[in-house]
C-alpha cells in the first residue's frame, strides 16, 4: 500500500462519510492557541486555495459545522498531534504549538491528495527523535540566496525537521575578517537574523555552526590570520581545490589562537535564538604536524585536541549554551568525552551505505549525549547518489534508536566547489524526515514513489525511480577531475587508472534512458512544479560530458574543440541553473577549472605541466 504522508504517521484509520469543503468553510483558532499559530492557520489557508479552490476565512474562537480546527489539547503529550477529519469538520489538536504546526502540515499534505473533498479519518502521530535536523554547506564554494534559504526553511517545515545549520567557515562577513571574504558574496547579520526569524515561525531551531579548528582554509591563508594556521606560509601557497581541503587547521599552540576564535564566536553567536552551536572541531588533519609540533610532542596530539575542544565548550556553556561539535576525531578517544562538559553533544557522522554502529557505540559507552548523523551523499557528484544516501540514513536512523541518541542531522556538504546543485538533494532531506520521523523501515520503492507524489506531485510515482537510475554513472566524476587538475603527470596516470573509462559509452546510453524517463514524468506533474525536469536535464548532461572528457584525458590526446564547446555551452547553462538559487561565491574559482579543461581539449599547454 502506497505511503499517504510523509513521513508517515503513527496511525491512520479510516472512518465513514467525507467532508466537503464550501466557501463557507472557515479556518478557526480555537481558545488557547499561541498567537504564533496564525502562520499556520495562514498555511492552511494558502493549501485550501490551491488545492480546493476555495478562499476560506480565517477566525479565533469556536468552530461551526464544516470548519477546520486548530486547538491545543492539553491531555496529549507534548509533540504528539490528532488530526480527525468527520462529515462535520476537521480538527487539528495538539499537544504543544510544535505539534499543532506538524498537525497542519500533514493536513496540507491530505490536502494536495484529496482537494475540496477530504474523506472522513482518525489519525494519530508524534515523532520517535525529538531532534530532527539538517546540516547544509554555505562555504565551500556555494552560498544560497537568503530567498533559497527560506524555500529550504518552508521545506523543512513542511517535512517535519526541527532544526538546520548552515556551516560557515569564512562565508559570513564578519568584521575583521574581510581578507577572507572579500572575493566572496559572504551571508551577512541581516540574513542571518531575518532567517532565524522566519524560521522561528515555523518551529525550525537554526542552530549556528563554525569552523572552529579544522576547516578554515580562507581564513588561515590571509595575511591577515597566516600567523594562525598550523602550516607555515599558508598566505604564499596559490589557491586549489585539493590543498584547501587537506589543509585548513588552526594553531591551538598559538597564543593568541583561543582568543581568536572566541571573538569570533562572541560576534555570530548572538544572531542566532538558539541555545546551541556548533564549534565543528572535525578533520584537523595537520594538527601537530607544523607550528604545534612542538606542544604534541609535549603533551600528545589527543592532549592538544581535547584541550581545544573542551575550552570552547567550556566557554560556552558559561554563557548558557549547549556546544556541539562532529565526533571523527573524539572517537579514536572516547574516554576522553569525559573531560567535556556534560551539557555537551557529539555530532557523530558515517556516510557509507552499510554505516558499521562502531563509533555510535562507542561514543554511547562514554556517556556523552550524541546525535546520528548520516549524508544525502551528494558532494563531489552531479546527481546525489540516492541508493547510497537510503541506505546510508535508514542504517543511521537504526544505530540512533538502537544506542538512544537524541537526535539525527542529515548532513549535506560541498567538497571541492559545491557543484553538487542543492535542490538534487532533497529526495535526501526527505529520506531523512521520514526515518528520524517514524524509526519503522520504508523500503526504497516505496519511498521513492511516495517522494515523487509528495514531494513532486508527481501523480506517477515513477520521477525518483528515474532520478535514482540517473545517479549511477559518473565515471570520471569530479573528484577524480579535480585532483587530475591538481596532480603531476605521475598522480593523473594513477587517477586514471583507478577508472574503467571503457564504460562510458555505455554509462552515457544509460544516462539518456535515465533521463527520458524523468522527462516522461512531465505530464504527470503539475504547472510550478517541474523545476526538477530542466535541473534534470542539464545535470544529465554534466554527466555525460565529464564522462567524455575523463575518457578523452586516457588518450590518444588529440585536440578537441567540439568537446570544448559543448563544455562551454554547457557550463552556461550551468551557471543559470546555479544562479537560480546560489550567489555568486566560489563561481570564480569554478570558472578557472573549466577554463582549463576547455583549454587542454584545444590543445593549449597547462601550466604546471
Amino acid at each position: 500500500m502506497a505511503m499517504e504522508f510523509l513521513p508517515q504517521p503513527k496511525r491512520v484509520e479510516a472512518r465513514s462519510g467525507a467532508l466537503t469543503l464550501t466557501p463557507h468553510t472557515r479556518i478557526v483558532l480555537r481558545p488557547g492557541t499561541a498567537p504564533e499559530a496564525l502562520v499556520y492557520a495562514q498555511m492552511l489557508r494558502d493549501a485550501v486555495h490551491d488545492q480546493a479552490g476555495l478562499c476560506p476565512a480565517l477566525g479565533r474562537g469556536e468552530a461551526a459545522p464544516g470548519d477546520i480546527a486548530l486547538c491545543i489539547d492539553t491531555a496529549l503529550p507534548a509533540a504528539h498531534y490528532t488530526l480527525t477529519v468527520t462529515p462535520e469538520g476537521a480538527v487539528i489538536a495538539a499537544g504543544d504549538d510544535e505539534a499543532l504546526c506538524n498537525g497542519v502540515q500533514t493536513m496540507i499534505q491530505y490536502l494536495e491528495q484529496k482537494g475540496a473533498v477530504l474523506p472522513a479519518l482518525l489519525l494519530e502521530d508524534w515523532p520517535d527523535l525529538l531532534n530532527r535536523g539538517y546540516y547544509q554547506d554555505c562555504s565551500r564554494g556555494r552560498v544560497p540566496t537568503l530567498a533559497y534559504l527560506k524555500r529550504v526553511a518552508d521545506l523543512l517545515c513542511r517535512y517535519k525537521i526541527n532544526q538546520w545549520q548552515l556551516y560557515i567557515e569564512h562565508t559570513y562577513l564578519f568584521r575583521d575578517l574581510s581578507e577572507a571574504w572579500r572575493d566572496d558574496t559572504p551571508l551577512t547579520a541581516d540574513d542571518i537574523l531575518e532567517l532565524d526569524a522566519y524560521c522561528a515561525a515555523r518551529h525550525i531551531e537554526l542552530v549556528p555552526s563554525l569552523s572552529t579548528f579544522g576547516h578554515m582554509y580562507k581564513i588561515l591563508s590571509t595575511k591577515t590570520c597566516c600567523d594562525l594556521c598550523e602550516l607555515p606560509d599558508s598566505e604564499k601557497i596559490p589557491h586549489s581545490y585539493t590543498y584547501a581541503g587537506a589543509h585548513h587547521t588552526l594553531n591551538v599552540s598559538h597564543p593568541d589562537a583561543l582568543d581568536f576564535i572566541k571573538k569570533l564566536i562572541d560576534e555570530y553567536r548572538p544572531l542566532f535564538r538558539s541555545n546551541k552551536f556548533n564549534i565543528c572541531a572535525d578533520e584537523t588533519f595537520d594538527l601537530g604536524k607544523g607550528r604545534s609540533k612542538a606542544l604534541a610532542d609535549e603533551l600528545g596530539e589527543k592532549a592538544l585536541y581535547v584541550r581545544h575542544v573542551k575550552a570552547l565548550c567550556e566557554y560556552l556553556v558559561s554563557q548558557g549554551c549547549i556546544p556541539m561539535f562532529w565526533g571523527d576525531i573524539m572517537w579514536r578517544f572516547p574516554q576522553s568525552c569525559a573531560e567535556l562538559p556534560k551539557e555537551t553533544i557529539c555530532l557523530n557522522w558515517g556516510y557509507l551505505p552499510n554505516q558499521r554502529e562502531n563509533e555510535i557505540r562507542d561514543i554511547a559507552a562514554s556517556g556523552i549525549t550524541q546525535y546520528a548523523c548520516p549524508g544525502v551523499c551528494a558532494w563531489n557528484r552531479w546527481v546525489p547518489l540516492y541508493r547510497y544516501a537510503y541506505s546510508n540514513i535508514r542504517a543511521m536512523c537504526h544505530h540512533a534508536h538502537k544506542y538512544h541518541a537524541i537526535g539525527l542531522l542529515n548532513t549535506d556538504w560541498g567538497d571541492y566547489a559545491h557543484i553538487n546543485d542543492p535542490r538534487l538533494t532533497i529526495p535526501g532531506i526527505l529520506y531523512g524526515a521520514a526515518f528520524g520521523w517514524n524509526a519503522q523501515p520504508v523500503e526504497m520503492d516505496e519511498l521513492n514513489e511516495a517522494v515523487s507524489r509528495i514531494g513532486y506531485g508527481d501523480t506517477s510515482g515513477q520521477l525518483m525511480a528515474a532520478m535514482t537510475d540517473l545517479s549511477d554513472h559518473e565515471i570520471f566524476d569530479w573528484q577524480h577531475a579535480v585532483n587530475w587538475m591538481d596532480g603531476d603527470e605521475a598522480r593523473r596516470a594513477e587517477l586514471l587508472a583507478e577508472l574503467d573509462l571503457t564504460q562510458v559509452p555505455a554509462a552515457n546510453a544509460a544516462v539518456a534512458d535515465a533521463l527520458a524517463r524523468v522527462l516522461a514524468c512531465a505530464p504527470t506533474m503539475p504547472a510550478g512544479r517541474k523545476e526538477m525536469l530542466s535541473l534534470a536535464s542539464v545535470t544529465a548532461e554534466s554527466v555525460t560530458i565529464w564522462n567524455e572528457i575523463g575518457a578523452w584525458l586516457a588518450g590518444p590526446r588529440t585536440e578537441n574543440p567540439a568537446l570544448a564547446a559543448r563544455l562551454e555551452h554547457w557550463y552556461h547553462l550551468y551557471l543559470a541553473q546555479w544562479r537560480q538559487v546560489s550567489r555568486e561565491s566560489g563561481l570564480p574559482n569554478l570558472t578557472r577549472l573549466i577554463v582549463r579543461y576547455a583549454d587542454l581539449l584545444r590543445g593549449r599547454q597547462l601550466r604546471a605541466e
